[in-house]
């Protein structure tokens, strides 16, 4: 659910512009979890186009689960509907209706069963007018209001709600942040001017509020740069610019991680966010996943890819027949979150894993002492070795392949993370080998 909130005079009809309102049919079944996304472009500061996107996803690995439901928006001469699309297609119908009020509305009523894992996703599209507040001369105030709380109404598992606030492209202004909410990050373009804020929330509470105040002004740093002295400062930037990044190649470091410091956790999230094409990972133990599924699960919409190789979900020990296996509940559950939140093939298991490691790009690797869990990231002596050097990533990485090719890895699916199939199908493979020996 979303509330603009601008204080023009508008009435709050208009205000809740945004307002998703599901009033007529719940979701049939508890098992399906909704993402949204909520993004506001100001064309202008009179005029912004506003992209509100819902992904469900029935995380039933038995059964269909069935969405049926209505989506109510109200719409006036300041705020309309102006696009609709949906994946699959074929799942929604759009119409338009009037009250006894002469209020008008866009209806938008959707049906679909969802299969066991399968994702929907319906994007609606909007203009607003007069959606900023004038504080002042070119001083503007934003704000929103969402509700999960309506989500979680209807029995849908709230997993995360972002909004992300986009301003104007232009060579010859910018916008400085006055006044902002928690939990915002920001995005810049070439010449220091804004790109927008990002608010992202996992798991978020039953209500979120999120504002901003700024004010448009001259792009200042474009201005400094254009005069006689152009040239040289361009050369002179550039020059440095190298300088950084050939510095930056070279960077290697150890990485100490004394019980409740982080130190290593951070160092991870870093070089996840850096990424642009791929992230290796190696660990026997992942135990602690919250920190990792949030860092990843945004860069796939980016198109970053990533895999991942680690333990089975049986503990490790000496089983002599399959009756004997125990399962690793943790590490089970690690792998079910995998399965659930990440693409097919992302995952292998491998018994004889011991190594940790993350790779990045081919350009960042860090090989530490530390699984991925409380004990190893958290409450541990530990330590890493971190490097920025292609030519030490590259062959970090060919090791991760060797592991990741091997006969002994497997892919983790919905068979392989039961712990006692996943270790009679490795005994088996170790078993031929030892007669082809």
């Amino acid at each position: 659910m979303v509330v603009v909130k601008s204080l023009r005079n508008m009435d709050w009809i208009i205000l809740a512009a945004v307002i998703l309102a599901m009033l007529a049919f719940p979701v049939k079944g508890q098992n399906i979890t909704v993402d949204a996304k909520i993004t506001y472009k100001m064309i202008s500061v009179d005029l912004v186009e506003d992209e509100f996107t819902l992904k469900f996803k029935n995380t039933n690995e038995n059964q269909v689960e069935v969405l049926n439901f209505v989506l109510t928006i109200p719409e006036s001469d300041m705020a309309k509907v102006v696009e609709v699309n949906e994946k699959p297609s074929g799942y929604y119908k759009l119409t338009r209706t009037t009250d006894e009020n002469g209020r008008r509305y866009a209806v938008i009523k959707i049906e679909k069963t969802l299969r066991p894992f399968e994702e929907y996703q319906i994007t609606i599209k909007r203009e607003l007018r007069n959606a900023l507040e004038a504080l002042g001369e070119n001083t503007y105030s934003f704000g929103t209001y969402e509700f999960p709380s309506y989500f979680r109404g209807f029995g849908y598992n709230v997993e995360r709600f972002r909004i992300f606030l986009d301003f104007p492209d232009s060579l010859f202004s910018n916008y400085n942040i006055l006044t902002v909410s928690s939990n915002s990050k920001f995005y810049y373009k070439s010449l220091n001017r804004i790109d927008g804020i990002d608010w992202d929330f996992i798991n978020p509470p039953d209500q979120i509020s999120v504002y901003v105040t700024f004010e448009k002004v001259p792009n200042f740093y474009l201005l400094n740069i254009m005069g006689a002295f152009l040239t040289v400062l361009a050369f002179t930037g550039l020059l440095y610019y190298n300088l950084r990044i050939e510095k930056r190649l070279k960077k290697h470091d150890i990485v100490k991680n004394p019980p409740w410091s982080g130190e290593l956790l951070s160092k991870m999230k870093e070089m996840i966010r850096n990424a642009e094409k791929e992230i290796l990972i190696t660990s026997p133990h992942i135990y602690y996943t919250d920190w990792l599924t949030a860092e990843l699960q945004p860069l796939m919409g980016k198109g970053v890819k990533f895999r991942i190789v680690t333990w089975p979900s049986y503990r490790r020990d000496v089983y002599k027949n399959i009756e004997d296996v125990q399962e690793d509940r943790k590490q089970f559950f690690t792998l079910k979150r995998f399965l659930e939140m990440f693409p097919p093939g992302s995952v292998k298991l491998n018994d004889n894993i011991h190594a940790k490691m993350v790779i990045v790009d081919e350009r960042e690797v860090l090989v530490t002492t530390a699984n991925l869990s409380q004990t190893g990231l958290y409450e541990n002596y530990e330590i890493g070795f971190y490097a920025e050097n292609p030519a030490l990533a590259k062959k970090a990485k060919e090791f991760f392949e060797a592991v990741w090719e091997s006969e002994d890895s497997i892919s983790l699916d919905h068979d392989t993370i039961d712990p006692k199939v996943a270790w009679a199908l490795i005994m088996d493979i170790k078993s031929r080998r030892e007669v082809e020996k």
